[in-house]
């Protein structure tokens, strides 16, 4: 009997918090070989059709490397495991953030935690994980050398400014809150901040009561942060667009062996009308570009920030026997538009850049002096 879970969409910047979106489906025993399984996945699930010269591949790292796709790989029972922890907003690792980047990983949020604690910074570009350089691993395979068994030490090299440091960091279980509210004045206003870090379990109801909790504190506007925040479920990404929109096209997915699914805001809106402008950043990727995109072009809110990151794949993780998966991807995403951002990214209607090296905010100032008053 198929099990479906909810679609996830592919989280362009890697995350150690939550790995690339996906969504997980099995089906009953067959006792097919490893490489029939999938031979037959990628057959009935990939985004695009394949030729025989690569699904004909004897074995099944033949099969992926001839994708020459970053997103598709075969999971060990222990690394789909803990990918759904991860999914779920729960892993034993750092606490941070990370983004591919040449030379190793940008650390793109230090949120309180055990990598903060040892003092990792926002800005850091990690390059060795245990001794082995960070550039010669798979955004994957990094994170997983950072996440590990509660209570274990891992060693960063990092390279800040120019110099180099290390650190030896302990591995904690981590639950984070993958939202945070408060509110701030702005020349008399009370303004509600609504910083979303990833798109995981339940984020979008999250969201809403903490807006409705800062709606009825006075705040006369929102200001949506989804910098450096790498992506995560669709489903949630559609939630946190309802809150604003009420029934407008959110996105669009299609695959070549999928119909075009069009996905609408839910039509529930709670602030219909209160004023809303998103901040992103070049690390904001997948879901968060899809809520931007969607909040922009149905001229809901204005977009500040940097180019986004571009990636509009969405993934599907397909369980196989004996507790292993396929991580692959299944589908992209359209704008409410109809555009295709990959490579491109969300362009803002504000430019505002933010110094990694600073603890300042500079964005923030931008977004205020834009919010329309109601």
């Amino acid at each position: 009997m198929r099990r479906a879970l909810p679609t996830l969409v592919a989280v362009a910047a890697c995350a150690v918090l939550v790995a690339s979106a996906v969504a997980f489906s099995s089906d009953t025993p067959t006792h097919r070989s490893l490489v029939e399984q999938v031979r037959d996945t990628l057959e009935s699930r990939y985004y695009r059709e394949l030729p025989s010269s690569v699904l004909g591949r004897p074995t099944v790292g033949g099969i992926i490397a001839a994708l020459q796709d970053p997103y598709t790989e075969y999971l060990a029972p222990a690394e789909a495991r803990e990918l759904r922890r991860r999914v779920e907003g729960r892993y034993s690792g750092i606490g941070a953030t990370v983004t591919p980047s040449r030379g190793g990983l940008v650390v793109t949020s230090a949120p309180p935690g055990p990598a903060r604690a040892a003092g990792v910074r926002t800005g850091d570009l990690i390059v060795a994980i245990d001794g082995v350089a960070a550039a010669q691993l798979s955004s994957e395979e990094a994170i997983r050398a950072i996440v590990g068994t509660e209570g274990t030490l891992v060693s960063l090299g990092v390279r800040r400014k120019g110099g180099r440091l290390s650190f030896r960091i302990a591995r904690a279980d981590v639950v984070s809150s993958p939202v945070r509210a408060s509110v701030v004045v702005y020349y008399g206003r009370r303004i509600g901040l609504l910083r979303v870090y990833r798109f995981t379990e339940g984020a979008a109801e999250r969201l809403r009561r903490a807006a409705a909790e800062l709606r009825a504190q006075g705040v006369t506007g929102y200001v949506l942060d989804l910098r450096s925040n790498p992506g995560g479920l669709l489903d949630e990404a559609v939630g946190v667009a309802s809150m604003f929109l009420d029934g407008a096209v959110v996105t669009a997915i299609r695959g070549a062996h999928a119909p075009l699914r069009v996905l609408r805001a839910d039509g529930g809106a709670l602030h219909p009308q209160l004023p809303v402008v998103v901040v992103v950043n070049r690390y904001s990727a997948s879901s968060s570009e899809i809520v931007a995109a969607a909040l922009q072009e149905n001229h809901r809110a204005l977009v500040v920030g940097e180019p986004t990151f571009g990636k509009a794949l969405v993934q599907a993780v397909e369980e196989l026997e004996g507790g292993a998966a396929l991580r692959l991807t299944a589908a992209r995403y359209l704008t409410p538009s109809g555009r295709d951002i990959s490579g491109a990214g969300i362009t803002p209607d504000v430019l505002a850049v933010d110094d990694p090296s600073t603890l300042a905010n500079e964005a923030l100032p931008e977004a205020l002096a834009v919010l329309p008053v109601p």
